[in-house]
């Protein structure tokens, strides 16, 4: 789910979408840095090291991207990430990753793990997606790293309010999914 989400934003699959349903063709764009991207060598960062976060590790391997994890207890376990570190690890690793992935339960470490000092860590081409829980992020920080163009884009699966209320800005962001 989280790869699909991974691929979706690097594709940029929704963009494509939006273009067909627009009767946009979109030919081949010329500055490379503007165009498709491929996973190979990227490195992904996952928050939560459990059951979903290990089966993504193994996928983006299969992807050949870098895998780092953070998990609660980083010496037990984490084997299908090329490494695990401790939660206090974060802000020195988010400068390193390409997709900032949360699959972590929400507790009183988890809560807004993701913000606005987060996003300020993170590269301007980076993704986060989010198949935790929606208050993992802190959402008014999210919005305006995306607005600011802080991040490349979001894709989440979850929000702090569900429904996502019709008055949410998240809705009409180009990038986000």
């Amino acid at each position: 789910h989280a790869m699909a989400l991974m691929l979706a934003m690097t594709r940029r699959l929704p963009e494509a979408r939006d273009n067909q349903a627009k009767h946009i063709w979109r030919g081949m764009i010329s500055d490379s840095t503007q165009r498709e991207d491929e996973l190979s060598g990227k490195t992904l960062l996952i928050i939560g090291l459990g059951g979903i976060g290990s089966c993504l590790a193994q996928l983006a391997k299969a992807f050949g991207l870098r895998v780092v994890g953070i998990k609660r207890s980083p010496a037990t376990g984490g084997e299908a990430a090329d490494s695990a570190h401790a939660l206090t690890e974060l802000k020195t690793l988010l400068p390193e990753a390409d997709f900032v992935v949360l699959s972590c339960p929400l507790n009183e470490e988890t809560e807004k793990v993701i913000d606005a000092d987060a996003f300020s860590r993170m590269k301007q081409s980076a993704y986060l997606v989010n198949v935790a829980r929606g208050r993992c992020v802190d959402e008014l920080a999210l919005i305006k790293a995306l607005q600011d163009q802080m991040i490349a884009g979001a894709a989440i699966d979850v929000t702090v309010e569900e429904p996502l209320p019709a008055t949410s800005p998240l809705w009409d962001l180009s990038n986000v999914l």
